[in-house]
């Protein structure tokens, strides 16, 4: 069966969607499958690292720029040629590009469609989106199916988008689990204060992540008398970096709070922190929470979209966004009882080890696949 998956680029293989893309193509059984991955346009990250699959690029510039009559074609001629079973997209863009695609392609594959987050990215989106919410209803008609990554972002996608629940499949991500190869090194900032509880946080640097929310809770716990104050480690890196720093330093904890920029390997970190955390606007499936529960640590995190799918009262707490007193006192509460850490942290490894597997993701979307398209 041959799956092509359609997305805008791929800008990096650390980031949400994309991660999860990578990771899912890799582990595709190629005895049933055959995968290919196609995108809009080139990145920067694509020149320089290999991908797991075959990858064409369609040089997209746009919805209304003069050559997408032209990237039609070829993604039709594609599709045709080397007769695609399946299209799964990936963001707008590609979703109307398929679309398009499709009615000029012979046999006409299926076409399958992701949403994997509430609204997140709009800001930064071509005026032209706002059109296409308007016509999905309509376009989500030729599709045979949407594939979201949990039961919040469901329920998002049918009212927002007016199509019937019983269309939206939860597929919900997949996330890795350590080897039981030697431990890498304890990295140097946590290694420098052995004795600190260490809480950590995993998102780009930007506005929906609120980390300004997580700056001003952390300045609220106390410190006086603690000979090992609580320390704050952001592994992440965005255009917000500036503005956190400064913020730190106003709210007096930048001495307690360490900026380690992009990591290509979260779980050295996560392997010797005490908490995570994660104080969103807004989210779909957390892969920061996903991989805090593997490292058996209890989470914090805001009660919007995918969260409370993963965390509940017995492996963290799930406080109001935008609600600092709530957040600090669910930080304080973790931070001052470590018996209760390691409960909650146990029951997080327990439930990422029975529900959220890469073998039970990949079980999952191949009989998908198989059910919409089944192989002659």
């Amino acid at each position: 069966m041959k799956v092509a998956f359609l997305i805008d680029t791929i800008s990096t293989d650390t980031a949400g969607t994309q991660k999860q893309l990578l990771e899912m193509i890799r582990r595709l059984d190629r005895s049933t499958f055959e995968p290919q991955l196609i995108c809009l346009w080139e990145s920067p990250w694509m020149k320089k690292n290999s991908l797991p699959c075959t990858c064409t690029v369609l040089g997209y510039r746009g919805f209304l720029k003069t050559n997408f009559p032209g990237v039609v074609r070829r993604l039709a001629r594609i599709i045709s040629e080397q007769r695609i079973d399946i299209v799964h997209t990936f963001f707008e863009d590609s979703i109307f590009v398929a679309w398009f695609s499709a009615a000029f392609a012979r046999p006409r594959p299926v076409l399958l469609s992701s949403r994997r987050d509430i609204g997140l990215g709009r800001k930064n989106q071509p005026w032209y989106h706002s059109l296409f919410r308007l016509a999905l209803p309509y376009v989500n008609r030729s599709f045979a199916g949407i594939v979201a990554n949990s039961e919040e972002v469901r329920r998002y996608v049918a009212q927002r988008e007016r199509t019937p629940l019983s269309k939206i499949k939860v597929h919900y991500n997949g996330v890795a689990f350590p080897t039981h190869d030697p431990a890498p090194a304890i990295p140097a900032t946590i290694a420098a204060h052995p004795n600190a509880t260490w809480i950590a946080i995993c998102a780009s640097l930007t506005p929906v992540k609120r980390h300004d929310l997580l700056f001003n809770a952390f300045a609220r716990l106390p410190i006086d008398g603690a000979s090992t104050p609580p320390r704050l480690i952001l592994l992440g890196e965005g255009p917000e970096r500036s503005t956190l720093e400064s913020l730190a330093s106003d709210l007096g904890i930048r001495d307690r709070v360490h900026f380690e920029g992009a990591v290509k390997d979260i779980n050295t970190y996560l392997r010797h922190v005490d908490i995570g955390v994660l104080c969103s606007d807004r989210e779909g499936l957390s892969n920061a929470i996903l991989e805090y529960m593997v490292y058996s640590l209890p989470v914090v995190a805001t009660r919007v979209g995918g969260n409370v799918e993963l965390v509940d009262h017995d492996n963290g707490r799930l406080v109001p966004p935008d609600d600092v007193d709530a957040l600090a006192a669910a930080l304080r509460e973790l931070i001052d009882d470590e018996p209760l850490r390691h409960r909650l942290g146990a029951a997080s490894r327990r439930k990422v080890s029975e529900r959220f597997s890469w073998e039970r993701s990949m079980r999952t979307i191949e009989d998908y696949y198989r059910s919409l398209a089944p192989s002659n």
